[in-house]
């Protein structure tokens, strides 16, 4: 397959189709979305910005060592992933015209790292005990939106795959603590993927990250999208300044997509 078959959207009727399935299930499996080329470069910035000193300084760039923060920042490699397709159109037909980047992290797991099973940040819609799900049959509004694009083969379960509970954002709950929850029936899938593969998952679904039981690290690509009336999470939030340099050469989709908006609602 050659470049030129890469980073273009899909057409309107299936980007139809796409979007009432990821409503339905709370995620979506996009296949192959980049070339060797951009899987190489974008490994090589994650262990450049890994492996910059300034990283490992008290308020240095990462969550805990494995999330490294602001990658549009330290290359544009990263950043023009935020505008890349199919993924870009999808999360505007999602969350809307106006939508933002909320934030750009890349995840670097050592082996044997995981996460448990949780939802991203707050449960938005939640349900008292007596109530045991939303009704599947209105779809829930979606605010907040992952792609994820492993940057190694994830093939089988000692690769540390990504798992989700399919329409478990209906459960309007926290995922249960224990090792394999399940939502109306509907057990853990692992979202298996060859490098440079992409999946998209509403932030309410419940998901984790595996155990790799291999000698290699996880690198993941990531773009994170939200509904304009998120605000976007860029530390040190009220203090935060985005570099001259980011928005150098940057179409007016991308910049608004880097929070550049038109004046709406309250401001």
């Amino acid at each position: 397959m050659n470049d030129t078959q890469y980073n273009i959207p899909f057409a309107t009727e299936e980007r139809q189709r796409i979007v009432d399935q990821f409503n339905r299930d709370g995620y979506y499996f996009l296949g192959q979305v980049l070339t060797y080329h951009e899987v190489s470069t974008l490994k090589s910035v994650i262990e450049r910005k890994y492996n910059d000193p300034r990283m490992h300084e008290k308020e240095g760039d990462h969550i805990r060592g494995i999330s490294l923060m602001r990658m549009y920042e330290y290359d544009h490699a990263f950043r023009d992933l935020i505008v890349h397709e199919p993924f870009a159109s999808l999360a505007e037909d999602i969350l809307g015209q106006d939508c933002h980047m909320m934030s750009q992290n890349s995840l670097r797991y050592p082996p044997g790292q995981a996460g448990g099973w949780h939802i991203d940040d707050r449960l938005h819609f939640p349900l008292p005990d007596n109530v045991p799900c939303h009704d599947p049959r209105i779809p829930l509004p979606c605010f907040v939106i992952n792609v994820l694009v492993p940057l190694i083969d994830v093939e089988t379960l000692e690769d540390g795959p990504t798992q989700v509970v399919p329409s478990s954002h209906y459960s309007g709950r926290k995922p249960p603590s224990e090792d394999n929850p399940t939502f109306n029936g509907q057990e853990p899938i692992s979202l298996f993927t060859k490098a440079g593969g992409a999946y998209m998952f509403n932030s309410q679904i419940w998901h984790r990250g595996t155990p790799s039981c291999t000698d290699q690290h996880r690198l993941i690509a990531a773009v994170t999208y939200s509904q304009r009336i998120i605000a976007q999470r860029l530390y040190p939030f009220i203090d935060y300044k985005m570099p001259e340099h980011v928005l150098d050469g940057a179409d007016q989709r991308l910049q608004r997509l880097l929070g550049r908006h038109e004046k709406g609602a309250f401001g």
